[in-house]
């Protein structure tokens, strides 16, 4: 199944810039002289984000159309699966590697194979950044993760914590966030919904950093 890319249900390119803004100093925390990937990179803006930080990195992109476009700012992009790619790397070759938006298309079989290789592909000290969607939440878990019709199961935080360290990886951080840029009207709604059912109306995404041990 073709899809347009993480734009299609993301927003904006101002707002996924805004969004994976947040996360580049952990990945440029990482050892400084090995490039970042970035898998399922879209169009880029986590890569140019860091390339604006003076660091190099490459981005791997199934999507034809999102590929083009990440290539046209002058990006390192290669067009193919993740998974395959990423399988197929040497050793300590990258100092972060940054996951936003991909877990929650594959298997429990699949994910692990990838953070198990995203530690192998790691220098000492290098990071790995995964972002998903929060189960935790009733908007995220009974309507709005259906909407991609690629997504195969989500994976709340604990789950994903323990993944990364059954791969290898010490926790540095992990949370829930919003996007940026929720329409102001609707938040007295979110406000309350969020006072009424606790974390039942979380954040909508999930974030966890890992770092090689």
């Amino acid at each position: 199944m073709q899809t347009n890319g993480l734009n299609e249900f993301y927003g904006s390119e101002k707002q996924l810039r805004a969004y994976h803004a947040r996360f580049v100093d952990w990945a440029l925390a990482a050892p400084p002289t090995l490039p970042i990937l970035d898998l399922g990179c879209g169009s880029g803006v986590f890569l140019e984000l860091a390339r604006a930080r003076g660091r190099a990195g490459r981005g791997i992109e199934r999507a034809a159309a999102e590929a083009d476009r990440a290539r046209a700012k002058g990006l390192d992009i290669v067009q193919a699966d993740a998974l395959q790619f990423l399988t197929a790397q040497d050793a300590a070759s990258y100092g972060a590697v940054y996951c936003s938006h991909l877990l929650e298309h594959l298997t429990p079989t699949d994910a692990e194979i990838l953070l198990e290789h995203g530690a192998r592909v790691l220098a000492p000290q290098g990071r790995l950044i995964a972002l998903t969607p929060n189960p935790v939440s009733l908007d995220v878990i009974s309507e709005i993760f259906w909407l991609d019709p690629t997504h195969v199961r989500p994976y709340p935080r604990p789950l994903l914590e323990n993944m990364l360290r059954r791969a290898g990886f010490e926790i540095l951080a992990s949370g829930h966030d919003d996007p940026p840029f929720l329409p102001r009207r609707t938040l007295p709604r979110r406000w309350f919904l969020r006072a009424l059912l606790g974390k039942h109306y979380g954040a909508m995404n999930t974030f966890v950093v890992g770092r090689k041990k």
